[in-house]
């Protein structure tokens, strides 16, 4: 088991953190919430999911990289006339320029009864926007991506 449950600490949900490596070999440390049943038990396909997320990382990392290109050249669009060199919103051609301008920094595991399997809600600060960016992922498909406090 990747996971510590019993770091977890218990309020409306479960909530702790994890930690992923990245490709160089560093580690990022994520906070999670695990939206569970109403059980004192932590549902075990809210365990599986976690775990897969942190096994595959990288993998979601990758697969991300265009829905989150493709998310902020719309919100580029919706803000008008921008100067291609605006230090907050650049003009972005190289789709891997847009790790530079996002960090993921929560999950929220979600019940599989109510919203599929392998359901998370992703949690990015970015550089474009002060609420920051979420997208809900089943499995490997974008389900929703918008600001943070339009996802789940």
């Amino acid at each position: 088991m990747k996971v510590d449950y019993s770091k977890f600490e218990r309020d409306e949900s479960l909530y702790g953190e994890v930690t992923v490596k990245d490709l160089d070999g560093s580690e990022k440390t994520i906070k999670v919430e695990l939206i569970e049943n109403e059980d004192e038990e932590i549902p075990e396909a809210e365990k599986e999911t976690l775990e897969f997320f942190i096994d595959n990382y990288l993998e979601y990392k990758q697969f991300l990289l265009k829905p989150i290109f493709e998310y902020y050249q719309k919100c580029r669009k919706m803000w008008g006339a921008i100067a291609s060199d605006d230090q907050k919103f650049p003009e972005i051609s190289d789709i891997n320029k847009m790790y530079e301008m996002v960090s993921l920094y929560a999950i929220a595991v979600l019940d599989e009864n109510h919203y599929g399997k392998r359901s998370i809600s992703l949690y990015y600060n970015c550089t474009w926007s002060e609420e920051g960016m979420g997208i809900m992922v089943s499995e490997f498909n974008v389900v929703k991506i918008g600001d943070s406090g339009e996802v789940w």
